[in-house]
């Protein structure tokens, strides 16, 4: 049991818990945000633009942050879980109590003896409850673990096989994008032998501020209108860091050669009239590239230039339409 606890849930319930608390940070983060824009006056002017400037850091940063690399072959070769045996240690600590008890002098003066005894007996029981409700326990874990076990089993060998499926399974096991979702990104994939095609459908106009706060020399807040070059470079780093942070949890996770990831966004179709998702960035994601860049010192936006992409973007009105690389 210490083996499987101490192995298998760093690699599903560790990682998930640090998935889920860099989803809290992004949650309350977009949650000060949204309440942001509907203040007109703000108490802590201070407080204020340090949120602010945390969000925009956020939105630019998310690349910075990833999965460690999973060991298949640690977890193909990790022995099965072993069944908990059941241990009366507490009802027999209790019985000896009985066993070994004597009447004293007092006992029997006062007619104590019996009343004793039943105590003693009344210990035995809840010691064994006590016994059952810990197995009980231990059954429990061993069967969470067996599972977790079993899963990652069939996920390795699959996996070593190259079969997609598994590629599928290993992803909805572990949850690893689950952050970029908090600041709504929706993700689609397409899984072959040797490679791995993912769609990210992003929401711009709720996700990147439409204002900037500063505070003036005097103290005060100045919450203007970020200027549309200033909104759409923003923007371009937003997406280019949320595909970096992709790539990044794919290759941790995955033993594919590459990944083409592709950003979409609602843009009017100039034959309809109409919103439609367009392709706004098609990039082919190589893992020997990407350990090779030093991803805290980075420009998102510029760090496209080490791969093949398709990138069409203009400071004053944003991405263009571009098509997906094959």
């Amino acid at each position: 049991m210490a083996t499987i606890n101490g192995f298998i849930r760093s690699y599903g319930a560790a990682v998930r818990r640090s998935e889920r608390n860099q989803q809290r940070r992004n949650r309350e983060a977009a949650k000060r945000f949204k309440e942001q824009q509907k203040q007109l006056e703000f108490e802590n002017v201070a407080q204020a633009v340090s949120e602010w400037n945390d969000y925009v850091e956020i939105l630019k940063s998310i690349h910075k942050e990833s999965s460690e690399k999973v060991d298949w072959n640690r977890i193909k070769t990790e022995p099965k879980p072993i069944e908990p045996i059941y241990l009366n240690s507490h009802e027999n600590e209790a019985k000896q109590r009985l066993n070994n008890f004597k009447p004293n002098l007092l006992d029997k003066i006062f007619g104590s003896t019996n009343n004793k005894i039943k105590n003693l007996e009344n210990q035995v029981s809840i010691a064994k409850k006590k016994d059952e409700d810990k197995h009980k326990i231990a059954i429990n874990e061993f069967k969470k673990d067996l599972l977790d076990w079993e899963e990652l089993q069939n996920i390795s060998l699959g996996i070593e096989r190259k079969e997609t499926e598994a590629y599928l399974n290993a992803i909805k096991y572990f949850e690893p994008f689950s952050e970029i979702s908090e600041l709504g990104s929706q993700i689609k994939f397409k899984f072959a032998e040797n490679h791995i095609e993912i769609d990210i459908n992003t929401n711009s106009i709720e996700v990147i501020p439409d204002y900037e706060l500063r505070q003036t020399s005097t103290g005060k807040l100045s919450k203007k209108n970020m200027s549309k070059t200033n909104f759409y470079e923003l923007y371009q780093d937003h997406i280019c860091s949320v595909v970096l942070r992709i790539s990044r949890e794919v290759f941790a996770y995955l033993p594919v050669d590459f990944a083409i990831v592709n950003a979409l966004s609602e843009m009017v179709d100039s034959q309809s009239g109409h919103l439609e998702n367009k392709v706004i960035l098609s990039v082919k994601i190589v893992p020997e590239t990407l350990e090779r860049l030093n991803l805290e010192m980075i420009d998102p936006s510029d760090s496209m230039r080490n791969f093949i992409h398709k990138m069409s973007f203009k400071k004053t009105s944003g991405f263009q339409e571009v098509q997906r690389i094959q």
